[in-house]
């Protein structure tokens, strides 16, 4: 059964789910924009049943973490601190849009603390792209809106070292595409994994929540990749 704690990373806190043995080897989860660890909750236990210590924050200005400045160099650094804050040295990361652009970040930064890296339909872009600013709804929401066109704003204006650098990735790498009714590029997808250099793509034509709307076959990619003598190990 999940347990929800909270911990101070630099002065921010980062509420957490917790699944699994903490003895496993670790397995982070990074949500999408508007989302919370809650996305991840039906796949928790599945996930700590194969073996590891699934670990699923709330990004800041999300769920019960703190609010403050909005930017993915903020993310990658609050990943990274709580692994720091639970003395972690090395993870296997999975990433879903917002969250799989931080996990992309975490790696170039900090290449050895990740292991694996699994990326959800999102990734760096190569440009091009323009996300507007949002007016935001007049229903109560469970994030700072802010973040929304804070985020939007950097993926209109990426950072042009984020597509070539993580091209260098050395950490086994799956892609989880949603194919072509995904809002999100698949081209920069699939050029994504043609230039690392040990990287493989899984469509799961079902948009852009892949997790969401097609679980098991999320899940059995993933248990597939991230296995004892899987598809990672094999570098396949």
């Amino acid at each position: 059964m999940a347990t929800s704690r909270t911990v101070d990373v630099a002065g921010l806190t980062v509420a957490y789910r917790e699944a699994g043995d903490p003895a496993a080897p670790p397995l982070l989860l990074l949500h999408a924009l508007g989302e919370g660890s809650a996305s991840w909750e039906p796949l928790l236990e599945p996930l700590a049943g194969l073996g590891f210590r699934v670990l699923a924050p709330d990004a800041r200005g999300h769920g019960g973490s703190g609010r403050g400045r909005y930017t993915f160099e903020a993310l990658r650094d609050d990943a990274l601190g709580l692994l720091d804050a639970l003395g972690i040295e090395a993870a296997d990361v999975v990433g879903h849009s917002m969250g799989a652009l931080t996990a992309v970040l975490v790696a170039i930064a900090a290449p050895g603390r990740v292991r694996r890296l699994v990326l959800e339909d999102a990734g760096p872009e190569r440009g091009g792209r323009l996300y507007p600013p949002l007016d935001p709804p007049d229903a109560e929401l469970p994030f700072d809106w802010p973040v929304v066109n804070a985020v939007r704003a950097q993926r209109s204006d990426p950072d042009p070292s984020w597509f070539p650098d993580a091209l260098r990735i050395a950490a086994p790498t799956l892609v989880i595409a949603g194919g072509p009714g995904s809002t999100m590029p698949q081209d920069d997808l699939a050029a994504l994994v043609a230039g690392m250099p040990d990287a493989r793509l899984v469509e799961i034509p079902v948009g852009h929540m892949v997790h969401d709307d097609a679980p098991q076959a999320w899940l059995d990619a993933v248990a597939a990749f991230l296995a004892p003598g899987g598809d990672a190990a094999a570098g396949r």
